[in-house]
């Protein structure tokens, strides 16, 4: 559970990397965003509060209060549906899979647990173990 806590932690701001032979992120996935919303296992996740993520070219990092607290690399696979989302934190050999939407100025990630099946639909309920996070844009 902790290294499930400290994989959430990190995608709140961990650096995602596109993998070859997918499509590049969109440039609109790129820049900073602010964690609205939290969920894992069905339940709301309270961590800490001002937790950003600034998403580069290939990679997340994670802010707390303006601190980096780590990064996690991504490959984005935009051609299927909904758009696939895959993350190596490089802490195992196991990738947590997720899935994506980006809505404007609204980032949605939902994703399973390392070593676990992709989830289909952006939903977390209890037993599931899946995290889903809600991202809205920082205005800079």
């Amino acid at each position: 559970m902790n290294h499930v806590i400290g994989l959430m932690v990190l995608l709140a701001g961990v650096p995602l990397v596109v993998g070859e032979g997918k499509p590049a992120a969109t440039p609109t996935i790129r820049g900073k965003w602010e964690v609205s919303a939290a969920t894992f296992n069905g339940t709301a996740f309270t961590g800490p509060k001002n937790r950003t993520l600034d998403f580069g070219e290939d990679e997340v990092t994670t802010f707390d209060g303006g601190a980096p607290t780590g990064f996690v690399a991504y490959t984005l696979d935009a051609t299927t549906d909904p758009k696939h989302i895959d993350l190596d934190s490089g802490a195992g050999d196991k990738k947590a899979l997720g899935i994506y939407t980006l809505d404007k100025d609204e980032l949605r990630i939902c994703y399973a647990e390392p070593g676990a099946g992709r989830p289909a639909r952006f939903d977390s309920k209890p037993g599931d173990r899946v995290f889903l996070l809600v991202l809205k844009r920082v205005k800079e």
